[in-house]
């Protein structure tokens, strides 16, 4: 596969994450010619496609568009970000690493015998699946209301691991066309650094690859990207957010 089809996927898997979220907690999608962006009570993040410095502040200064701009940067990006930063009305915000690889069907490495992984598919189990995500994160980042809708998705799905016996880690995976989206691969502390991260990503890609999927995708926060190098992805681009000020 090409550089252009694995970042078109994470590309695809951004916003197929956020049309989810959209759904659940009112964000709205905006897109005009140049741009695409966000609003609602969940984020206020702003996507960017074309440079157009002064009426893109002019928008924001307006309340027309969010405060934020996120870019994907890869082979062409930096002149685009560059020509905000040199204007001096922003400062850096956040810097996610978008990744990918080629879903293969390996037998995976035997798991440690205390770990227990399997997907979510009964209401107990997404109570813990939840409570793990919100203790993980350090915030509640839905109500069980908003988890149920996500379980009773058909392309969405939730993973769950055990080690002895205690409900430890969870992932999330949402099916696009050609690929499978990673997302919230949450483990509690105490519980990192064993490999249970990268066994639930992988159990999330052999479903994808039951269903015809090729590509897995995710966004890697900076403390995160060596644990998914790991487990075979690899960088393709990166997400830089600026913030007006």
């Amino acid at each position: 596969m090409t550089d252009k089809q694995y970042i078109d996927a994470i590309h695809d898997g951004h916003f197929l994450y956020w049309g989810m979220l959209g759904k659940l907690r009112g964000i709205i999608n905006h897109k005009d010619d140049n741009l695409r962006w966000l609003t609602g009570d969940v984020c206020f993040n702003y996507y960017c496609d074309a440079a157009d410095v002064e009426n893109v502040i002019k928008r924001m200064e307006t309340d027309e568009i969010p405060k934020t701009l996120s870019f994907y940067i890869n082979n062409n990006g930096d002149d685009l970000i560059k020509s905000f930063r040199v204007s001096g009305r922003f400062k850096d915000c956040m810097q996610t690493t978008g990744m990918a690889h080629e879903l293969l069907d390996v037998v995976l490495p035997r798991p440690d015998k205390r770990l227990n992984l399997f997907r979510v598919r009964e209401i107990t189990q997404l109570k813990m699946a939840g409570s793990i995500l919100n203790a993980a994160f350090d915030y509640r980042l839905f109500s069980f209301g908003h988890y149920v809708e996500m379980f009773e998705n058909d392309r969405q799905f939730f993973y769950l691991a055990e080690y002895d016996g205690l409900p430890v880690g969870v992932c999330m995976a949402q099916h696009g066309e050609c690929f499978v989206n990673i997302s919230w691969v949450g483990v509690l502390p105490g519980y990192r650094k064993l490999g249970i991260a990268g066994y639930l990503i992988q159990m999330a890609e052999r479903d994808g690859i039951k269903s015809g999927k090729t590509i897995g995708v995710l966004g890697a926060l900076p403390g995160a990207v060596g644990a998914y190098h790991r487990v075979g992805y690899k960088n393709y681009c990166m997400t830089t957010v600026l913030e007006l000020v």
